[in-house]
């Protein structure tokens, strides 16, 4: 007669008083430590969670294979160390019309502690500053706001945000320094990739919610990398996404660039070209902001629709400025963009993540 014993058992034998110890192996929480004097023992249901992963079973390793299920029936005859066995949930490639998305180079999801700092690998948070090794130069335009690095954080949510909060303020912060000339009324957050992730080509998509409230400003946008050493607007700057928070319906995007090509000369020789598109009101909830972007052309996308296209033929200049590297920035600054502040006291922009896509073959991320 052969006994019949549950998938997932163990056939060690079992005496004496032993120990599982369950580690939650690379995400947080302490181990969870059984103690128990029966001859076997059901795991319980697993409670740690990976924010971004899916719970595959228990190895007997960090690095181990599989070697218990969820809640399986272990023997043992000695103490127990078993380590939670994780696998990343990688994103689905988004569907584009006309052209054909390839491998994913590049993400950040913005997963970690509540309260935490923004990836410093990938990312740093500006102060007020108009130096262009400041990620490009911040507070430009009489914005009157205070960049705090303090301003930006982890929400620690299942999902994974970055959070802005922007406050209304009737005293300066012991930090940072105001540039507007006409007075600083709001403490805010910029962040940004510069001299640390540099991308060229290939489709760049955000998920944010924006910020609700007249005078804010908040925008996804990139710089050309080389703009320490050629100067804005030669370096070229574009816009993926850009509100204003009294016409909380409308995007807009734009590409900033020279109309003579020479370096180190502001501000004359500026001119843009923009689009928008009126749908829902943004800072409601949840919207993707992408760019589609190849050789000499230039694709704005919300929630999935084009709704500008600029390509080196069509814009007001023979400086094709966009054929470059270019570092991501994400801020909410505050501003005459932004309309007439209507009373409210504080406000947040919710990023969820920022991804990049390999588009028609073309695309590159440099780690800088």
């Amino acid at each position: 007669y052969k006994r019949q014993v549950p998938a997932g058992t163990d056939f060690a034998n079992a005496s004496g008083t032993h120990s599982i110890t369950l580690s939650p192996n690379g995400t947080s929480g302490a181990s969870k430590v059984i103690r128990t004097t029966a001859h076997s023992y059901k795991l319980p249901k697993v409670t740690f969670t990976r924010p971004g992963y899916t719970f595959l079973g228990w190895a007997k390793s960090s690095r181990g294979a599989k070697a218990y299920s969820d809640r399986a029936t272990i023997r043992f005859t000695s103490n127990v160390k078993l380590y939670a066995l994780w696998r990343e949930i990688m994103p689905t490639a988004p569907t584009v019309a006309g052209h054909a998305i390839g491998t994913l180079l590049w993400r950040e999801e913005f997963y970690g502690t509540a309260g935490s700092s923004i990836n410093p690998n990938y990312w740093t948070a500006r102060y007020c500053g108009q130096e262009d090794e400041n990620g490009g130069g911040t507070c430009h335009n009489n914005e009157p706001q205070w960049y705090l690095p303090s301003a930006v954080a982890l929400d620690g949510s299942k999902a994974g945000n970055a959070v802005i909060t922007t406050k209304r303020v009737y005293s300066a912060p012991a930090e940072g320094q105001c540039l507007a000339w006409s007075g600083c009324q709001f403490t805010s957050a910029r962040f940004d990739t510069q001299d640390k992730v540099a991308f060229k080509y290939g489709y760049i998509e955000t998920r944010i919610k924006m910020p609700a409230g007249g005078r804010n400003w908040p925008a996804f946008w990139m710089l050309g990398e080389n703009i320490n050493s050629i100067g804005w607007p030669q370096a070229g700057e574009i816009d993926i996404a850009e509100q204003g928070g009294n016409t909380p319906n409308r995007n807009s995007g734009a590409i900033h660039y020279s109309t003579n090509g020479v370096a180190n000369d502001c501000c004359g020789n500026h001119t843009y070209d923009y689009g928008s598109y009126t749908g829902q009101n943004y800072s409601e909830d949840f919207h993707t902001y992408a760019m589609a972007w190849a050789p000499n052309r230039i694709e704005l996308l919300v929630d999935g629709r084009v709704f500008k296209t600029f390509t080196n033929t069509s814009i007001r200049s023979q400086y094709w400025s966009f054929n470059n590297p270019f570092f991501l920035i994400i801020n909410n600054a505050t501003g005459d963009f932004g309309g007439a502040w209507n009373y409210w006291t504080q406000s947040q922009m919710h990023i969820d993540y920022v991804r990049v896509w390999k588009m028609d073959n073309q695309g590159e991320v440099f780690l800088r």
